[in-house]
């Protein structure tokens, strides 16, 4: 039994009290007026659920996610034993999600929470994926539409959405406060949320723990916060903090307040004590841990708790009918990004062979059942959600990559905005959660970049159809209308900030996805790197090289994360000289976690009299040449791209620079179902 931790101390303190000599009776009169002031809060909380309703599927295996029906069944017993027992979430319950709930549109995740007794949420991002107005009109933020508990966003303005709510335990008011990252907008389709405004979670949350506590609404606070956050910028109103969003682990309580994050996916059950003293009107302690899945699946998989098991057998069938259609038969694996960790999708900053693989198939899609005529695909990292395995793809396994039902669209700009789109994948010099958001484009597409360089500086070279990028012309780009329009705060696309204009295709993405599978079943993972990171040192301060001079040429991103094939010598040549000169280097394979860097060697090359190229060739199929352009008066010419990509001029570059001017990569060649599954489980769920 897991029973153990300290809001069961009371029970066992009073029997022992019960059989002591009555001789002492008296003088424990006050002890036993102290304890019975004393009262043991219990707080259980998700985050990042993403309709993760069903359990294990092979339980003899280690169990990294606890399915709904077990979570409820431990929350029961929690409950049994200490009924001052909340349960509340920090956000993006929905969104996101597998097959089995998403393709319901979410609804057997929001039945099993309220069949759960959820008494709190603070809004995710994800619960704006279809728009304000499914959220508010069908969801529903205060408990009187589909979901039955409210959601809170103390930091959300033009919204009808509560800061906080309050909850009566043992008769202590225990408030919640809600909040959301301020980056939402960035995070969803910026039409979705128009007219709202999300200012920084921390400082809202904490001036709403502030008017509870002063105003006597609540006696202990606890703020929900969709964000990955410590416990700075909380004041002392604040008694412990769930976050979320990141889906990382957290678990402080040495900070004041208590700081936990239950990571995602109900991998984790976050269990926080509360102490509160009725007579002294304070907080005693705060402690908290989070619970395993295995720990709950050891306690609760064999007896789950029976109405939200019917709710997720029921839909679980309803998906299967439509799921369990075979729409393709493929040849190869294809993987997101890792991290050093191992755990599939975690590193949205490196390239993957899935999302490069998107990118072809919205440019494929487009132009073969569109008249839209695009010239290029893109994906974004953050829209992937599962691996791609070779045999049979169903249609359930389809939608898992990619389960946010956009629809797929064409926007037109320019060369220079789509140099700014590139230029936007870095995020932050200083690291963070993701400070790179790597995009998937088509193989007709070909960059280098230098990351050494400041953040907007970065993009060294573009080729669209093996031609150097021309920004004063006109590239019609297809994706999905998240990304295009400025998601993942993607904003040079100037869909929402500037006069571009989406033209939706009315398609949507699995659609296009499903037959391009059924049309390419032995397409190939690519091997060449889209990208290719170059830094370059050792030449003059004008940039410019001389003959005789050692050049030392960083080279990085010439590897995938996961489990694709990668290189293990690349080569770099100086060609058209008066001879050829060549130097080899092993291929570092090691991840760089959320860095676009794995795949890294260090070469070192003299420069001969007369060279015209820089060609870099890797045993795994890359090959990248990379022009030197003659200078008038020169010794040998200057490493510039044979595009002006950059308004800096060549003579104000350092030595430290060179790296980020003029690689040129020349790697060439590069819903009737638903609605019918949704009536089938609305007839069966119970």
């Amino acid at each position: 039994m897991p029973f153990t931790r300290s809001h069961k101390v009371a029970r066992r303190s009073a029997i022992a009290l019960a059989i002591v000599p009555l001789t002492i009776f008296s003088t424990s009169t006050a002890a036993l007026a102290a304890e019975a002031d004393q009262v043991n809060l219990n707080v259980l909380g998700i985050t990042d659920f993403h309709g993760h309703i069903s359990g294990p599927k092979d339980p003899s295996k280690p169990v990294k996610e606890m399915g709904a029906g077990a979570m409820a069944c431990y929350i029961d017993k929690e409950r049994a034993a200490n009924p001052a027992t909340s349960f509340v979430s920090a956000g993006d319950n929905i969104g996101g999600s597998p097959f089995v709930s998403s393709i319901l549109d979410d609804e057997p995740t929001i039945s099993s929470l309220n069949a759960m007794g959820l008494e709190a949420s603070a809004v995710g991002n994800h619960e704006f994926d279809k728009g304000w107005d499914d959220l508010r009109d069908r969801v529903g933020v205060d408990g009187t539409k589909l979901a039955e508990f409210p959601y809170l966003a103390a930091n959300v303005t033009g919204a009808t959405m509560a800061p906080s709510t309050v909850v009566e335990k043992d008769g202590v008011k225990i408030g919640y406060v809600g909040a959301v990252t301020e980056t939402t907008p960035t995070l969803v389709s910026p039409s979705g949320v128009a007219g709202l405004n999300f200012s920084a979670p921390v400082a809202a949350a904490d001036a709403e723990a502030n008017h509870l506590k002063e105003s006597g609404e609540a006696d202990v606070v606890v703020a929900l916060v969709h964000e990955g956050v410590s416990a700075e910028g909380f004041g002392s109103n604040v008694d412990a903090v769930i976050g979320g969003h990141t889906h990382q682990e957290q678990e402080n309580n040495r900070s004041q307040p208590v700081v936990i994050q239950p990571a995602s996916y109900g991998s984790l059950l976050a269990d926080i004590d509360i102490t509160y003293d009725k007579a002294e009107n304070k907080v005693d302690s705060v402690s908290a841990r989070n619970i395993p899945a295995q720990d709950v699946w050891n306690e609760c998989g064999a007896t789950p708790n029976q109405e939200v098991a019917n709710i997720v057998n029921a839909a679980e069938q309803a998906a299967e009918v439509e799921g369990q259609k075979v729409v393709a038969t493929i040849d190869n694996d294809f993987y997101r990004g890792v991290n050093s960790n191992g755990v599939a999708g975690g590193n949205r900053g490196a390239e993957s062979s899935l999302n490069s693989l998107l990118a072809d198939v919205a440019l494929d899609g487009i132009n073969e059942q569109t008249s839209l005529n695009a010239d290029i695909g893109v994906m974004n990292a953050g829209g992937v959600r599962d691996d791609l395995e070779s045999g049979d793809v169903t249609f359930a396994e389809a939608y898992g990559v990619q389960p946010f039902g956009n629809s797929m669209g064409v926007v037109e700009i320019s060369g220079a905005e789509l140099k700014g789109v590139m230029e936007q994948q870095w995020r932050s010099e200083t690291g963070g959660d993701r400070p790179t958001l790597i995009l998937g484009f088509s193989e007709n597409v070909e960059y280098s970049y230098d990351p050494e360089a400041p953040l907007g500086k970065r993009i060294t070279h573009v080729r669209v159809n093996g031609e150097d990028l021309d920004e004063a012309r006109n590239y019609r780009v297809a994706g999905a209308s998240f990304l295009l329009g400025e998601g993942d705060a993607y904003t040079q696309f100037n869909t929402q900030s500037g006069d571009n204009v989406i033209e939706d295709s009315g398609i949507m993405d699995v659609d296009i996805f499903n037959r391009y599978l059924a049309d390419h079943q032995d397409v190939q993972v690519r091997d060449d790197q889209t990208s290719v990171g170059v830094h370059i040192s050792g030449g003059n301060a004008d940039g410019t090289v001389t003959a005789g001079q050692k050049l030392t040429i960083d080279l990085s991103s010439l590897s995938y994360t996961a489990s694709e094939s990668k290189p293990t010598e690349v080569a770099a040549e100086l060609l058209g000289g008066e001879k050829t000169v060549r130097a080899s280097a092993p291929v570092d394979n090691t991840v760089t976690d959320n860095q676009n860097e794995t795949g890294r060697a260090t070469v070192q090359l003299t420069v001969p009299q007369g060279a015209t190229e820089l060609k870099i060739t890797d045993d795994n199929g890359t090959e990248f040449v990379y022009p030197l352009v003659a200078q008038e008066g020169g010794p040998l010419g200057s490493l510039t791209g044979s595009s002006d990509l950059s308004s800096t001029s060549l003579g104000s570059l350092s030595p430290r620079d060179l790296g980020a001017i003029g690689l040129a990569v020349s790697v060439l060649g590069l819903s009737a179902a638903f609605g019918a599954a949704v009536y089938w489980w609305q007839q069966n769920r119970r």
